[in-house]
């Protein structure tokens, strides 16, 4: 018999969900319970990324259960309630309690692929490499042709991690890994996960087939792609233009010009790019989608130095160079990449056309970045004060965004609870099935 509690087994199904791209209308692949003289191995796998949880355990070894799926969606809970698991009559019994009221349910007994072998040598890292991980993995991309965009390039000579979706890149190094020359490893966005980030340190390292990264209890196999193309990164860097124009945006102003240029719902027409008007004040200039006038944010605090220059560019790339820590914006032109240098970490993003850019409105609405700092209560907590400001037409967007971002928080919300009832009815038909399969086995013994 295997014991673990139901908090645990959400965990593994969150994970093993998002790492391995189930949805709650998928079956699945089995999951394979396997206690050896290290503890108990949790663990599952597809053609892609194999991922096992290894909890301490002792007096079972040389126990194995085998169990669909299903299993998990079923026992999970949020409680540290235990869960029972055995093997009877080619059967996987799985008996717990809800509110105190006793729970079962049967699996049939099923067979899992082999999995992956760990890398003769593993090295060591800080924890920072599973955050750059992730922030390769967001600089990534899911649709690719000719290059291997949707896969991270780990260079082992130079300790870099590279994501690129085409029009931006991040590069960040200073790491060990065991291996000579490049592996491209699939962009997973479980490396996102704050589960997989409370290791105080990372292994890493390699077989002929997998990439092995080891963080806390958590252990991910990623399938090396031996085929896969990935461009020639480096020679953009290389081959940079000489900065004629540097913007410094200090943590205030960063703060708040990426809270105004937060992700809209309904996109239209240029809401997806800014101008950039670095003459005398630092301006960026936005049209948003379903409003008449543009909007032009003063970044007060922030500093040109070198030639005066206006650039268009995509809001989200430039929002996510601030969002990633960069503070400092080397500028070439109007039609060269964007580039951020800072420490081992480099960000380098492409313009989009000089014709396209906004052009400078006197009826635009002006918002400096210092008077909204000023009054972040006020525009938060009054229901006059965004009333009248609303009609003098003045800062009313930095009140919308707040109730978009609360829309776009209780919408996450929502969608979670829908997962939750999908999998409950889930569960319910599992148990109304067997209940019948019960049901009529018994009545058939008493014919």
């Amino acid at each position: 018999m295997i014991t673990i509690s139901r908090s645990l087994i959400r965990e593994l199904k969150t994970v093993f969900s998002r790492g391995l791209g189930i949805t709650s209308r998928q079956t699945g692949p089995p999951v394979e319970f396997l206690v050896d003289q290290h503890g108990l191995q949790i663990r599952t796998r597809n053609q892609q990324i194999a991922l096992e949880y290894r909890l301490p355990l002792e007096g079972l070894e040389g126990q194995q259960i085998v169990s669909p799926f299903g299993l998990l969606r079923c026992c999970h809970g949020v409680k540290s309630d235990q869960v029972q698991l055995q093997v009877e009559n080619d059967k996987i019994r799985a008996e717990w309690q809800d509110a105190g009221i006793p729970q079962s349910i049967e699996y049939p007994v099923v067979e899992c692929e082999g999995f992956p072998e760990l890398p003769d040598q593993l090295e060591c890292n800080e924890s920072r490499l599973m955050v750059a991980l992730g922030d390769a993995c967001e600089t990534a991309t899911t649709d690719s042709a000719r290059y291997a965009l949707d896969h991270l390039q780990l260079r082992g000579s130079t300790g870099q991690v590279i994501g690129t979706d085409g029009r931006q890149l991040l590069i960040q190094d200073g790491f060990q890994f065991p291996w000579e020359g490049e592996l491209l490893v699939p962009a997973n966005r479980l490396l996102c996960s704050r589960e997989l980030r409370r290791g105080k340190s990372i292994e890493v390292g390699n077989t002929y087939e997998w990439v092995t990264l080891r963080s806390g209890p958590w252990t991910i196999w990623l399938k090396i792609n031996e085929k896969g193309r990935f461009p020639d990164v480096l020679e953009l860097i290389n081959k940079r233009p000489e900065t004629v124009a540097t913007l410094q945006v200090p943590d205030k102003d960063a703060e708040f010009i990426c809270s105004a240029l937060k992700p809209k719902p309904f996109h239209q027409g240029d809401a997806d790019k800014v101008t950039l008007d670095l003459n005398g004040e630092v301006t960026v200039r936005a049209r948003e989608g379903g409003q008449e006038q543009q909007r032009d944010f003063v970044l007060c605090r922030s500093e040109r130095s070198g030639e005066s220059l206006r650039i268009n560019t995509s809001r989200d790339y430039f929002r996510r160079a601030l969002q990633l820590g960069f503070r400092e914006i080397n500028l070439s032109g109007p039609d060269t990449p964007a580039s951020c240098r800072e420490g081992d970490r480099t960000y380098v993003w492409a313009l989009l056309t000089q014709a396209e850019a906004v052009q400078p409105q006197s009826d635009a609405i002006r918002i400096e970045s210092t008077s909204v700092s000023q009054q972040p209560a006020q525009t938060r907590s009054s229901p006059r004060y965004v009333t009248e400001q609303g009609r003098s037409g003045q800062k009313p967007d930095i009140v919308t965004d707040q109730v978009l971002t609360q829309m776009k928080t209780l919408c996450g919300g929502l969608t979670e609870t829908v997962s939750h009832i999908r999998d409950l009815m889930s569960q319910l038909r599992e148990q109304n099935h067997d209940w019948s399969r019960s049901l009529n086995s018994d009545q058939s013994v008493s014919t």
